[in-house]
């Protein structure tokens, strides 16, 4: 949940993937949140899960809490001011432009967006491509980006179990920036359940193809944020949480890769 510091955002969050979507996020038939907009799942919707039998997450090369602490500086806060509040979610550097990935549902309706990195510095930001539908979008800093862009998997996941670190603001979730947790399932269509507030234009009702999250909880402010592997890479980006159990779920990176350089491509 949000904590009182933080400034009035769209605390209704987008309930859509099925979980909560973490800008908060919101999931349309869980109660899911993760951005300032929380998409709530809809558990009774979903499958039960089964781990397999004996399975059990493969050592990452690298202590899965060093990989986040490594990739937090180019992890920043995504502000979108609309006409009346304002919603917080996460983003992280895609490339050496000053572009950040983030959720669709994060920046949807803003009337300007501010970036403000770990060292509190604010960067005024542009959106430069949103797809609704997949819940993603790009946005450049006008004034650039120190910092090595975050590596990516851009090849699709295939075996499960896998140790992962999700990262955040911590200034749009009042809660701690990393959190490690699992993918357990693959592939999962994430219904959203209903929640008071009505999500942006575009927005689906269930999320297909979508990463599963087990182990520790994600809150609202998450969304956008990278789910990093092992070997340090981006393999999905948090968009879905459910507000009653320590589930979530993220796009796969792999499946929107190809959009996302679109995206970052239209300015030069």
């Amino acid at each position: 949940m949000l904590s009182d510091r933080q400034p009035a955002f769209r605390r209704n969050a987008l309930i859509r993937a099925g979980v909560s979507v973490l800008a908060l996020i919101a999931v349309g038939f869980i109660s899911f949140q993760v951005a300032s907009r929380v998409a709530h799942v809809d558990s009774s919707r979903l499958a039960p899960f089964t781990p397999p039998a004996g399975a059990s997450p493969t050592p990452t090369p690298t202590p899965i809490a060093d990989v986040g602490r490594a990739a937090l500086s180019r992890v920043v806060t995504i502000e979108a001011v609309l006409p009346n509040e304002e919603s917080l979610g996460t983003g992280w550097l895609f490339d050496s432009h000053g572009d950040f990935v983030t959720n669709a549902h994060v920046v949807s309706g803003q009337l300007s967006i501010r970036i403000t990195d770990r060292q509190a510095h604010v960067h005024v930001a542009t959106v430069l491509g949103t797809d609704a539908a997949s819940d993603i979008a790009v946005i450049r800093s006008a004034d650039g980006f120190m910092g090595t862009p975050l590596p990516v998997n851009s090849v699709a996941l295939t075996t499960i179990p896998i140790n992962v670190v999700a990262l955040a603001s911590s200034r749009a979730t009042g809660e701690l920036d990393m959190t490690p947790d699992v993918i357990t399932m693959l592939h999962e269509d994430v219904p959203l359940s209903s929640g008071q507030a009505s999500p942006p234009p575009g927005s689906p009702n269930v999320y297909h193809d979508m990463l599963h999250l087990s182990g520790a909880r994600v809150f609202e402010g998450n969304s956008g944020g990278p789910v990093m592997d092992g070997h340090g890479q981006v393999v999905g980006i948090v968009t879905l949480a459910d507000p009653n159990h320590p589930d979530a779920y993220a796009i796969p990176l792999a499946r929107v890769l190809e959009e996302l350089n679109a995206f970052a491509a239209r300015a030069g």
